[in-house]
């Protein structure tokens, strides 16, 4: 396009229209302005001529062909390429908001609509008083979501009256262990149980010994659970491409919220996005809400039985059997045995798994045909030369057996005295403690019946280890911290599942839900997107390269996870440490 440089000092007409609430008032301006005219002496101009008094600090200029705004205002026109054609919008930087939050309470207040997505959820969370911003981001609901909730309304004859907490008038402050903040008013108010005075509700920091930090405690202040309610009106995913559509709702945490077409007043949700918590309170609330919620998958009724055997077998294997012949030779290394399906992609085969004995002993694992065959030579023998851990041989291993023991007998059904023999007795709603599949299962005596039975496993904790607890059995679930993908690997022919963890990347077979190759990040030597075929590729050590191109979202996002849980891991434990926001953006950012 040609500049108007080119024609001297030519000046020529730009159309500005004016967001103001002033009805009666002209709401569309033209100006006489020349190329090397700079974006402030425009709005310069532009008020000058509205002739209007208010205060016009937070107005700024949207350019809505291009979907950006014109925020460096020492550039003149030509620098940001603004012709004649250019229809430019003079309107608010912040404007209001919905927002629900991860408790499910919904609240209305001003965010930014300029500034990039990190920081308008950095300022959100200062305003409501939750720390550590970095681990959650912004979650446009799916239409599936909204297909739902629409098809709901339809249906119900009674107007629906949305319970929203307005914070028009809240500035933006910063939390801090000793103010409560606005958070608090859409969830009980915790205390510390030392001083009594008001803290954070994401204060505790999640420390290698839990039990021993000096905020722990507040863990037992922890907020209600959703009602039944709540969690019959949420969208649940019955399959893992279900929850991948889910997924591609996160907004770009590189660009701001009017350039990801978010419009003034849409509800948006404020989510936990990464599976790394800093601190513990979010840890156990999110571990609530996912188990109610379904969001994760656990083990069926009909499967109970068999999971309980598999963990009986395991305990039985960890205790060792009491024979008379036991070898007390310090220098016998363990091992552990049993059977495992082994994937080996071959073409022309479509059986890609198969069951195999497998011994893992000191550094390596060998598999063989079948159990009796586990006397001779296997099949093959690998090497964990790169494996992180320390082997059984090690003296922290007998240390280690006695804690994964205590966790599985926990397992147990108890048989203590003081367990209630009169579950009509308690006043309890069992719904709150179950997912609504479970609660349309059982009757409400089954459920309580069996609730009380399990607390008594736990009844003689301290309320902050019980809490634990529950925390470690959410984490052992197969598929904790898994964000799912649906991508297709470069030379396949059919779909995939990426599933993306703290700590690694895991391929899934989209029609099995079985895992495939699992790479961890520990091992990854550099990945890089290739924006114009919007194909991630990834390099490992060992020459192994993996290349896919995501098919249920953006390849931005997946790369946003990436790089964000990278970032993450370079946190340190010092509480007060300034958020390096551009170390962020270098990691996630896009093609820019």
């Amino acid at each position: 396009m040609t500049s108007s440089n080119e024609y001297g000092y030519n000046s020529w007409e730009l159309i500005v229209t004016v967001d103001h609430q002033y009805e009666e008032e002209q709401k569309e301006f033209t100006l006489r302005v020349s190329g090397d005219l700079h974006i402030g002496g425009v709005m310069l101009k532009l008020v000058e001529q509205i002739n209007l008094s208010r205060d016009w600090s937070d107005y700024a200029l949207w350019w809505e062909q291009k979907k950006c705004w014109l925020l460096k205002t020492h550039w003149t026109l030509d620098k940001c390429g603004v012709q004649a054609d250019a229809k430019l919008l003079f309107t608010t930087q912040h404007k209001m908001l919905r927002l629900c939050l991860p408790n499910m309470k919904t609240v209305r207040l001003k965010v930014s609509f300029s500034s990039v997505v990190f920081k308008a959820v950095s300022d959100i969370c200062k305003t409501l008083n939750i720390r550590r911003s970095e681990e959650l981001s912004l979650l446009k609901q799916s239409e599936d979501t909204l297909k739902k909730k629409k098809k709901k309304d339809k249906n119900n004859k009674e107007p629906v009256i949305e319970d929203i907490l307005n914070l028009y008038n809240s500035p933006v402050i910063s939390g801090s262990p000793a103010s409560p903040g606005l958070y608090s008013k859409t969830m009980i108010p915790i205390y510390d149980p030392v001083n009594g005075t008001p803290v954070s509700s994401t204060i505790t920091w999640f420390s290698d010994s839990p039990l021993t930090a000096p905020n722990c405690n507040i863990l037992a202040f922890s907020h209600p659970s959703c009602p039944p309610e709540t969690l019959a009106e949420m969208y649940q995913p019955r399959t893992l491409a279900d929850k991948a559509k889910l997924n591609a709702g996160w907004l770009d945490s590189s660009r701001s919220l009017m350039e990801q077409g978010v419009q003034e007043d849409d509800q948006l949700l404020l989510r936990f996005k990464y599976y790394a918590f800093f601190d513990l309170n979010p840890k156990y609330h999110l571990s609530k809400l996912s188990l109610s919620s379904e969001a994760q998958d656990f083990t069926n009724e009909s499967e109970v039985d068999e999971v309980e055997a598999a963990l009986s077998n395991l305990e039985v294997t960890l205790e060792g059997g009491k024979m008379d012949n036991t070898l007390e030779d310090i220098t016998d290394i363990p091992k552990l045995a049993d059977n495992l399906r082994l994937f080996r992609p071959k073409k022309l085969m479509l059986k890609a798994f198969k069951q195999y004995w497998f011994v893992f002993k000191d550094t390596s694992v060998s598999y063989f045909k079948n159990k009796e065959a586990g006397q001779g030579e296997p099949i093959e023998k690998l090497n964990l030369k790169a494996a992180k851990g320390k082997t059984m041989a090690d003296s922290s291993y007998q240390p280690e057996v006695h804690k994964i023991l205590s966790f599985l007998r926990m397992k147990n059904r108890t048989t203590s005295p003081q367990a209630v023999s009169d579950p009509e007795s308690v006043d309890m709603k069992p719904e709150r403690f179950v997912s609504p599949r479970y609660a349309k299962k059982y009757k409400s005596k089954q459920l309580t019946a069996r609730i009380l039975e399990a607390h008594q496993n736990v009844a003689q904790m301290p309320l902050v280890e019980a809490k634990l607890r529950f925390i470690q059995a959410w984490q052992s679930l197969p598929e904790f911290g898994l964000t799912y993908y649906i991508v297709r690997f470069k030379g396949s022919k059919k779909d995939d599942l990426l599933g993306v963890s703290y700590n690694r990347l895991i391929r899934i077979d989209a029609a099995t839900g079985d895992p495939i190759t699992t790479w961890r990040f520990s091992s990854m030597k550099q990945w890089n997107v290739n924006w114009e075929i919007r194909q991630v590729a990834i390099e490992f050590d060992q020459n192994v390269s993996i290349a896919f191109t995501c098919l249920s979202a953006d390849c931005k996002v997946v790369h946003e996870y990436i790089g964000g849980y990278i970032f993450l891991s370079t946190r340190s434990k010092d509480q007060n440490e300034t958020l390096d926001e551009d170390l962020f953006h270098k990691l996630t950012g896009g093609q820019e």
